[in-house]
Parts: C-alpha cells; structure tokens; sequence
C-alpha cells in the first residue's frame, strides 16, 4: 500500500499534537482523555492505544472511525486546542480515510491489510481472525476438538543401520459433532521422498497389542465404548479410514488416540530422494488447541539443533501428489519449544494422562526416554487446511 505508512504516521502526529496543544492538560494514559476531555472510555483508550508504539501498521487498527474523530475535535476544541492544530487533525483524517476506501473499500478491511504488514503486532492479529475461522470452521464442517495432538519419537534403527525408526501417536481430544449424519476422515502415516512419491512397503506395527483391526487405537487413552471405523478407498499408498456418524454434542464427545511403529521408515543420512528429516501434521478438524511433540534421539543429529517449523497452505494442493512452493507457505508464529529429556517432560494439560500415555508407548518400542531430546510447538486454534512440517537437515554419511 503506497503511502499508507505516511498517511498513518501523519495522522497519528496530528492526534498527539492535539492532545499536546491542549492547554493545562497533562497526558500519562489514555483514562487522562476520558476524565479530562470527557470522552467515551473505549474512544479514549483507542486514542492512547493508536498514538502508543513505533508501528504505525500495528496502530491502525485503534485510529478512532469518522464519528469518533469529530467527537474528540469537538473535545478539544472545548478545551481551546489551537484551531490550526485542529485543521491540520482534520485533513490527515481524511487523506487516512481516502487511503481506506482506495486500498480496502471499508475499515474493517483495511485493518486486516494493515495487520498483515505489522512487523509488531501481527502475531496478535494471526490469533485474532485464526479464533473466528474456528468458529466459522465448527458450524460449516460440523465438528471440533479441544485439542489435536501428534507425538513423534525417532531413533536409529540400530546402533549402526543407516535407516531410523519413528513411533508415533496421534490423537483428537473431545472431539465433538454439531450435526449428526457426520463422519470424519484420517489417514495413517505414510513416507514420501522428495519427489512426493508415496512409498508402498511402509511397515506399520501397532503398539496396543489388544485392539483388533486396521486402526492402530490406545485403548487405554480412549473414551469407551472405542469409536467405529470403516475404511475408505486407499488414495495412493495412503490408508484412510472414517469414524463413523454418531450423536451431536457433550453426550457424543469423545477422545480417540492410535499409535503404531514405522521400523526402518526412511534413510538416517543424506541421499538424492532425502535430504531432510521432515514430519508433517495435516490439519483438518477445527480445534482449540495444537500439541506436537518431536523426541529425536541424540545419535541421529551431532549438532542437536531443533527443526525449522513450517506451515503451507492445502487450498491449491489436491490429488495424490502434494507440491508445496514458497507461494504456499503460510506465516507461523510458534517456535519448537526445548523442553528436556525423555517423558518427565511431557506434561501438558491440554492432553489427558499424557505422561503416562509416552511412558506406555517408549515401553512398548523399548526405547529409554533419557536418550532422548524433546521439543513442543503449540499453537492456538490452528487454520485449516493446513500442513505443519518440522524439517531439518539429514547429515551427511560418517
């Protein structure tokens, strides 16, 4: 947006200007203009809000409308503010406005604009709108969950193999349905090289022995009676399942969790076809709340630096070939959190019984936790469709 940048700054000079003219007034906080100037509280404290900071994209949003300009003129004009200072208010006001409707067309358009180039504050705005995308992505597709989880836990296959291992869990807690005639989709996790081909001799183990079928469940982290599942076509060399319609609301809610061993999935050293390390969170389901969890054992990386966190957007990728461009990558906030070794340091109450539920999957594989460093990125109310990737360099053989 050409000019916005001056527009914004040249009216919020004007505005401080007034507020300083103003004689035998004295502003700390933005209360002052409400008691002294007799201003709304909520015009009051968006005026000191948009005069607050050194980005002037970041303050937009608290410029008071056409209404709230005239009340605060008319304010300070009681006051005796020097007419010149008002004149010159009145004008950025409406080179401000003239940029709205020429860039945006209304204000409320203009602030997500706005938010958008914020270098400050758009973080803040991110959580804002990807909060009414929830709700709005609950009522369209019919359902939600409190928290989506996935855990990966990655180790060499052996002492000396040039492969890795990955254990990984994967779950939905209250998961919930508005309507009832819905069924929802998940595949289980497959390998993909980097010319996006789909592996077909993917080994998968299921780690609770008890459960019977091609769904991998944790019977013991589940709400029961388990949910039903039917399965889909395959797409590719993906398996995909549904669970199944079932009723609406509290009374139908319901915590699923499956965890399965990929033994030998992928190569452990840099090769042609896999140059990264990377897992990917395909996100489908409205949720209030994101969980992924990495354990990388410390043999594979020397450096033990985290992964990279990436997040790309699925609107204008279908079929069973995925290719992502820097085109698709979408802004992500949240970093890969260091949280310690091994299960001791799994706690979150986002998850129910979730220490407990690493210590069952690491026993069934075999695996000492100690061995292990952990990493956490959580995010809030996370956008569909979406894929999270956590990618970092595969060493170099030796």
């Amino acid at each position: 947006m050409v000019g916005a940048e001056y527009a914004i700054r040249e009216l919020r000079d004007a505005i401080g200007s007034i507020i300083a003219s103003i004689p035998g007034f004295s502003y700390g906080r933005p209360n002052d203009l409400a008691v002294e100037l007799g201003l709304d509280p909520k015009l009051a404290w968006n005026v000191g809000r948009c005069l607050e900071g050194s980005d002037q994209f970041a303050s937009a949003k608290y410029i008071p409308g056409p209404t709230g300009m005239r009340t605060l003129l008319r304010a300070a004009k009681r006051r005796n503010a020097p007419e010149e200072v008002l004149e010159q208010t009145r004008s950025a006001f409406e080179s401000f406005h003239e940029l709205v409707q020429k860039h945006a067309g209304s204000r409320k358009h203009f602030n997500m604009l706005a938010a958008g180039l914020s270098i400050t504050d758009s973080a803040r705005a991110d959580l804002e709108h990807r909060r009414m995308l929830f709700d709005g992505s609950t009522y369209i597709w019919g359902v939600q969950a409190r928290t989506l989880f996935r855990t990966y836990i990655v180790r060499p296959s052996d002492e000396n193999a040039a492969t890795y291992d990955l254990a990984t869990v994967r779950g939905l807690v209250d998961f919930t349905r508005m309507r009832p005639n819905i069924a929802w989709r998940f595949t289980l996790p497959s390998s993909t090289d980097d010319d996006e081909i789909t592996r077909a001799n993917v080994v998968h183990v299921a780690l609770d022995p008890r459960v019977k079928g091609s769904v991998p469940m944790l019977s013991n982290f589940c709400t029961h009676p388990l949910p039903e599942f039917r399965r889909r076509a395959d797409s590719g060399n993906t398996r995909e399942f549904e669970l199944v319609e079932s009723s609406v609301g509290i009374s139908g809610r319901a915590t699923y969790v499956v965890g399965e061993l990929l033994p030998q999935l992928e190569p452990r050293y840099h090769r042609p076809l896999y140059r990264d390390f990377c897992v990917s969170y395909v996100i489908r389901t409205p949720a209030r709340n994101l969980v992924c969890d990495l354990l990388i054992h410390r043999d594979l990386f020397p450096d033990r630096d985290p992964p990279s966190v990436e997040l790309y957007s699925d609107l204008f990728n279908y079929g069973i070939v995925i290719k992502y461009t820097e085109s698709d990558r979408m802004p992500v906030h949240e970093t890969l959190e260091r949280l310690g070794d091994g299960s001791e340091a799994a706690f979150t109450p986002e998850i129910p019984r979730y220490p407990e539920m690493l210590r069952y999957v690491l026993d069934r594989v075999g695996w000492n936790g100690d061995e292990f460093d952990f990493y956490r990125l959580r995010m809030q109310y996370p956008p569909i469709h979406t894929t999270l990737m956590l990618r970092k360099p595969l060493p170099e053989p030796g």
